[in-house]
């Protein structure tokens, strides 16, 4: 093993070395094997072991440094050193929070869930050295390394739980009690949270580490609301669909695009109500299968709809009569121009971080909303190669009652071959197809309640109540084995333009300065909510509205802006 000098720490004449748990194991079993090492162990959410020699003497340096390099190189499997400023954290966090339970109390049992800390310094085979400490007041700092009672090693065995839980590796990003970690971006990861919990607070973090790893080829975000595009504003290009960037699903295959189409408006049918009697009866879907054959060479959503009025000419029966009415309904929902083409600027496909701004299209169409997600997915597949997706709102799509597998289910199923990390944030584990839930098996949960905590609980195999009790950017993190407790450090916050009233209030201010109003735009349009790009404009102007009516549309977000906007988004002009 290589050099320890950058893992060992030298407090009150001993040598130190902190140690993570790689493995669960049972701490006793280390004790057997000691020779002239004492060790300190941590059962707390995680297991630590800080491993540590008697009162030092200098001559003993080469010889306490060789037993440690030998425990070590036999227990590799298990354990790993930490950084020796990690495990200086964990001392002082320790001798602060724990106190020594008296030595006339001999052995406590301490099999429940109370955080605990054991010293132990091994006399003979079967016999040994030890003092107990509980987390609670102390009267000072503790004297974590002193071994102050007797007993024989099996007593001590019968009575002291030391099975260790495996600890996550030291990083920098987020806080557990003893010291600072990362979430592992290289598998998929499904966040779940109650709204204003830090759901996406931790995902800025996230997608800024990812950003500054550079591990990624792209980085993609679907942003429901608008958040993370204002957030992100000059770090990407931040696209809205029905301007610059369009997909057509019926460029899939015809089953494909039959499928998606139906799990589309099953999905907004549950969770919005915008159809009436859920997705698709089957009859239904017989109809949509003849349409799309009938379709042939032309291939948009609009030839699917002619092709539905000539079925209505040779079908005479009222059951199917109904359900072409209802089938062209419900297409009704889904015929605008971010559907109709398969488009992507170039500004988009040059960018590594592409934020698309859905919020517009969420505002016209639920249903046109989680068909373009969909569909962007297969359509521009072979742009994912080593990227990071992030889907917020994952419960729009992978709602829990619709039948059918999503491209979305199938990358998660078929893991990370292509180097692609899902992030899938939602509000409700409720929603999500537990089948994805249980796939993933790598989550972060922020505060749930009632039967959301229920079923965050049983994810995470731990009592609901400690979700419940949950406060604001505080969740548990699960991956690898390990389930933690974390805190978030530091707010990623927002631009130094902080929200969109700033920028639609300094809009206003500067108004008649055409060439300060153009720049804002293309700066932030984009991105404000409501959105103002230049096609709003030139619509409105159309239609006899000057620039500084427009921007006063959108600041107090009037109904008559959004007429405005969804024509643009829908393709009406």
């Amino acid at each position: 093993m290589s050099s320890l000098s950058s893992n060992l720490l030298k407090i009150s004449n001993r040598l130190i070395l902190g140690l993570r748990v790689k493995k669960e194991f049972n701490a006793l079993d280390l004790v057997q094997v000691l020779s002239g090492l004492r060790i300190t162990v941590i059962r707390d959410e995680v297991g630590l072991i800080i491993l540590h020699t008697p009162t030092h003497i200098p001559l003993f340096t080469n010889v306490h440094r060789d037993r440690m390099r030998q425990l070590l190189s036999r227990w590799v499997d298990y354990v790993e050193p930490l950084p020796s400023g990690i495990t200086l954290g964990i001392i002082d966090n320790a001798i602060t929070n724990f106190s020594e339970v008296k030595p006339g109390k001999a052995i406590l049992e301490s099999q429940g869930s109370t955080p605990s800390i054991i010293t132990i310094c091994r006399l003979s085979n079967d016999q040994v050295k030890y003092s107990l400490f509980l987390r609670g007041s102390t009267h000072g700092k503790t004297d974590l390394f002193s071994c102050n009672n007797k007993a024989f090693l099996p007593q001590l065995r019968d009575n002291v739980n030391l099975v260790l839980k495996p600890s996550p590796r030291p990083g920098s990003t987020f806080m557990t009690i003893y010291y600072p970690i990362d979430i592992d971006l290289t598998r998929h990861l499904v966040v779940l949270g109650a709204t204003g919990s830090g759901k996406t607070t931790l995902v800025k973090s996230l997608i800024i580490n990812a950003l500054q790893k550079n591990i990624f080829n792209r980085i993609i975000i679907f942003d429901p609301t608008g958040e993370y595009s204002l957030f992100l504003t000059g770090r990407g290009y931040i696209a809205i669909p029905g301007i610059d960037i369009a997909v057509n699903p019926l460029t899939l295959s015809r089953h494909r695009a039959s499928e998606l189409l139906s799990m589309a408006i099953q999905a907004a049918a549950l969770l919005y109500g915008e159809n009436d009697n859920g997705g698709f009866s089957f009859i239904q879907l017989e109809i949509l299968d003849k349409a799309l054959e009938r379709v042939g060479d032309r291939n948009t959503l609009k030839d699917l709809y002619m092709a539905l009025n000539d079925l209505e000419q040779e079908f005479r029966r009222n059951d199917y009569l109904n359900a072409i009415s209802a089938v062209r309904r419900r297409l009704r929902k889904v015929m605008i121009a971010a559907l109709m083409r398969n488009a992507l600027s170039t500004s988009a496909v040059r960018s590594r971080l592409l934020v698309i701004n859905m919020a517009p299209l969420y505002f016209v169409s639920q249903v046109a909303a989680v068909v373009f997600t969909l569909t962007f997915l297969e359509v521009f597949s072979s742009m994912f190669s080593n990227s990071f997706i992030v889907i917020d709102e994952a419960h729009r799509i992978l709602n829990r009652y619709v039948i059918g597998e999503s491209i979305i289910e199938r990358l998660i199923r078929e893991g990370r071959h292509d180097g692609t990390t899902l992030i899938l944030v939602t509000q409700n584990p409720l929603d999500v197809k537990r089948n994805v839930l249980d796939i993933v098996g790598h989550y972060v949960v922020f505060k749930l309640n009632g039967k959301s905590a229920v079923e965050a609980a049983d994810l995470l195999g731990i009592d609901k109540e400690e979700i419940i009790r949950l406060k604001p950017l505080e969740f548990y993190y699960h991956g690898n084995d390990i389930t933690v407790k974390v805190y978030i450090m530091d707010n990623p916050g927002a631009n130094y333009l902080v929200s969109s009233d700033v920028i639609y209030r300094r809009l206003l201010e500067k108004v008649d300065d055409q060439d300060y109003v153009s720049n804002m735009i293309r700066r932030f349009g984009r991105s404000l909510n409501p959105i103002l790009v230049p096609q709003v404009i030139e619509l409105g102007g159309r239609l006899g509205y000057d620039v500084r009516s427009i921007i006063q549309l959108a600041a107090r977000k009037d109904p008559e802006y959004y007429r405005l906007l969804s024509r643009v988004v829908i393709g009406e002009d």
